[in-house]
C-alpha cells in the first residue's frame, strides 16, 4: 500500500485519490496484465502471425516493384519507337530535298534558257512550245495525282499558244506559273476524293480518297475506310495493302486536311532512286 506523507501524517491512496481513479488504475493495471499473460501463454501464434505480416507486406512491395518494372519497359519500347521514326523521316526528308532541288535546277535552267533568248516571238515561240510539250510528257509518266486537273492544265497552254492575240509575254507567264505549279506537287501533301479509274485503277469506276505524300506516295482508302492501297511505282498500278495501314491512312487524311495536328504516320514508301 502507497502512503503520502505529510509531516506527522500519512494519508493513504484512497483517501487522497476519487474513488473513480483508483477504479481506472486498478482496471489498467489489470488489462495490462491480461496482455502479458496472453503472450507468455502463445509465444509460438504471435511468432506465427508476426512472420505472416511480414510476408504480406514482402508480397505487396513485390507488386509495386513488379508495377513499376513493367511501366519502365513500356517506356522503353514506345521511346525506341520514337527513335525508329524520326529515323524514318530524316531519310524521307533527305529524299524530298533531292527532288526538290533537282526541280529547282530544272525550273532555274529552264527559266535561264528563255532569259537568254531574245524576247521575240521568232526565239521566244519555239522555246515555249518545247517547255509545254515537255510538261506533258512529265504529267504522263509522273505518279497520276489529280491526273485530270493536270491534263487539262497543259492542254490550256496548248491552246493558248496557239492564240494570236495574247502577248508573248502573257504565254510566257503562263508557261512558268504551270512549271511552279508542279514544282509544289513534290513539297506538299494533299487529300482529295476521285474516282480510282481516273488515276490509272484497277477500271472499277468507284470513289476513293486519296493521300498525296509530295511525289512520293500516292495513296487511297475506300469511303468506309475498309479498304486501302497504294501507287506502285514499278508496275504503274495500284496495289492493296493490309488492314494495318487503314488507320494510318486515315489519320494521313486528316492531317492533309488539316484537321489533325502534324504527327509520324506509317506508310509504304517506294525506294530512293539511287538505291535501286
Amino acid at each position: 500500500m502507497y502512503f503520502i506523507l505529510n509531516g506527522n501524517r500519512s494519508l493513504r491512496i484512497r483517501e487522497f485519490f476519487p474513488k473513480e481513479l483508483m477504479k481506472f488504475s486498478l482496471l489498467a493495471g489489470l488489462f495490462v496484465g491480461l496482455v502479458a499473460g496472453a503472450w507468455a501463454a502463445d509465444p509460438l501464434g504471435n511468432a506465427i502471425d508476426a512472420a505472416a505480416a511480414a510476408n504480406k507486406e514482402a508480397a505487396q512491395s513485390q507488386k509495386r516493384i513488379d508495377a513499376l518494372a513493367e511501366d519502365t519497359q513500356v517506356t522503353v519500347e514506345e521511346y525506341r519507337q520514337v527513335i525508329a521514326q524520326a529515323d524514318d523521316l530524316k531519310a524521307y526528308n533527305d529524299q524530298i530535298e533531292r527532288l526538290i532541288r533537282n526541280q529547282k535546277t530544272e525550273l532555274e535552267s529552264l527559266t535561264y534558257q528563255s532569259r537568254g533568248a531574245r524576247v521575240t516571238p521568232e526565239r521566244l515561240a519555239p522555246l515555249l512550245q518545247r517547255m509545254v510539250e515537255v510538261l506533258d510528257q512529265f504529267v504522263e509518266l509522273d505518279t497520276p495525282f489529280l491526273r485530270q486537273e493536270r491534263r487539262a492544265r497543259v492542254q490550256d497552254l496548248k491552246s493558248l499558244l496557239d492564240q494570236p492575240d495574247v502577248s508573248i509575254t502573257e504565254k510566257y507567264r503562263r508557261v512558268m506559273e504551270a512549271y511552279q505549279v508542279e514544282a509544289e506537287y513534290g513539297r506538299t501533301i494533299e487529300a482529295y476524293t476521285a474516282p480510282l479509274a481516273e488515276a490509272g485503277g484497277d477500271g472499277k469506276a468507284r470513289t476513293v480518297n486519296f493521300l498525296r505524300v509530295g511525289r512520293m506516295a500516292l495513296l487511297y482508302a475506300s469511303l468506309d475506310g475498309a479498304e486501302s492501297g497504294y501507287w506502285d511505282r514499278p508496275t504503274k498500278a495500284f496495289k492493296p495493302l493490309p488492314e494495318k495501314f487503314n488507320k494510318e491512312i486515315e489519320r494521313g487524311l486528316q492531317i492533309a486536311r488539316k484537321e489533325a495536328p502534324p504527327d509520324l504516320i506509317k506508310v509504304p514508301l517506294p525506294p530512293p532512286e539511287d538505291a535501286k
